[in-house]
């Protein structure tokens, strides 16, 4: 009998094992195919970047700084030292401003993560909001502003929606600030980097407020394509026939809409919506760039695109591959938790 009990655990065990491994197998392969690439677009830049940080370009002094900095060795040897160098966080200096590489990303980047949870968390909780409402209450017409965003968001670039809700929240309305991460005015808390629990970190609730309104626009910006599909994958699985069937067991129950929608039926959709979410939120890090830009946003995005038009190397690099890196671990951890998810839904469905 224990034998029996066992052999069933075992094979999850050894399920989860090979998951994982493929996981961990995709991840090292994506991130060396991205490392690859950029590299290889970083070597077809067409100026020199040392001579750009040169004010006098010499031919002799340039070929001295590219020997400090090795990039006169073969190709392949640069990569693997690049790579390297990522890797173990040596990641030089700003070949413009002459700082670490390290010490500017790590000033950049709560920005950036602040500003992204927030949307996903955002988009996640406003379509899960109106499909759940819209199903619970018999209340279609919910439905219509989701499927509206999602058109929205195929349709129209996310740096003119940015500009259109600066146009008319801020200065039309007036009612948030234009840019900016925070007033001048004012003296942000700096602690961790994230202005939001900093301030509640010095229990500075006028810091928290201001931070707040400087995150509105951006969040709300960055959420709108996620909310929608979000919402338009819930709802694709809601029509599923076992669901369905389960629904309608649980009301002939008298259990209330609320509990229906928002307890059993949400537990049971979730793996989609997770997968869902983690890829959304790797999108959002790309999508990032161009709404820091729109609203002067002092994070990643900026941090890259000034790296960008400078031709800074060594920025460019690794700030890249940061950005690879985190959303492949968005995607990974997504991946194991919805096949979890599912794993335990087909358990349902059997039983």
């Amino acid at each position: 009998m224990s034998d029996a009990v066992q052999e069933p655990a075992q094979a999850v065990k050894q399920s989860r094992a090979r998951l994982l491994l493929v996981e961990i197998r995709r991840f090292v392969l994506i991130f060396l195919a991205a490392s690859f690439f950029l590299f290889l677009a970083l070597e077809s830049m067409p100026e020199d970047p040392v001579s750009l940080r040169v004010k006098n370009p010499d031919p002799e002094r340039i070929a001295e700084i590219r020997d400090s900095l090795g990039l006169n060795d073969p190709w392949l040897t640069r990569y693997v030292r690049g790579v390297g160098d990522f890797l173990t966080l040596d990641w030089g200096e700003s070949l413009i401003s002459g700082r670490p590489v390290a010490g500017e990303v790590a000033r950049y980047l709560p920005a950036t993560l602040e500003l992204a949870v927030l949307g996903i968390l955002f988009g996640v909780s406003f379509g899960l909001a109106l499909v759940l409402s819209a199903h619970a209450t018999g209340w279609t017409w919910l439905l219509q502003p989701v499927r509206g965003m999602g058109a929205l968001g195929l349709t129209v670039p996310i740096f003119w929606i940015g500009i259109l809700f600066v146009l008319v929240f801020s200065v039309q309305l007036g009612w948030l600030p234009v840019g900016g991460r925070f007033d001048f005015a004012y003296e942000a808390p700096r602690i961790t980097g994230f202005l939001l629990l900093d301030s509640l970190l010095v229990w500075d609730l006028h810091a928290f407020w201001i931070a707040c309104r400087h995150l509105v626009l951006p969040v709300l910006t960055l959420g709108l394509y996620p909310a929608a599909v979000v919402a338009g994958t819930l709802e694709a699985r809601l029509g599923e026939s076992f669901l369905e069937r389960l629904v309608t067991a649980l009301k002939s129950r008298g259990f209330s809409p609320a509990r229906v929608w928002g307890r059993h039926v949400l537990r049971l959709v979730s793996g989609p919506v997770v997968t869902v979410i983690g890829t959304q939120a790797g999108a959002l890090l790309g999508g990032a760039v161009l709404t820091e830009t729109v609203y002067s946003w002092p994070g990643m995005g900026r941090f890259l695109v000034d790296g960008v038009l400078n031709r800074d190397l060594f920025v460019i690099q690794h700030g890249l591959l940061l950005v690879v890196v985190l959303a492949l671990c968005i995607v990974t951890v997504s991946d194991l938790i919805a096949t979890r998810l599912d794993h335990q839904l087909q358990n349902r469905e059997d039983s």
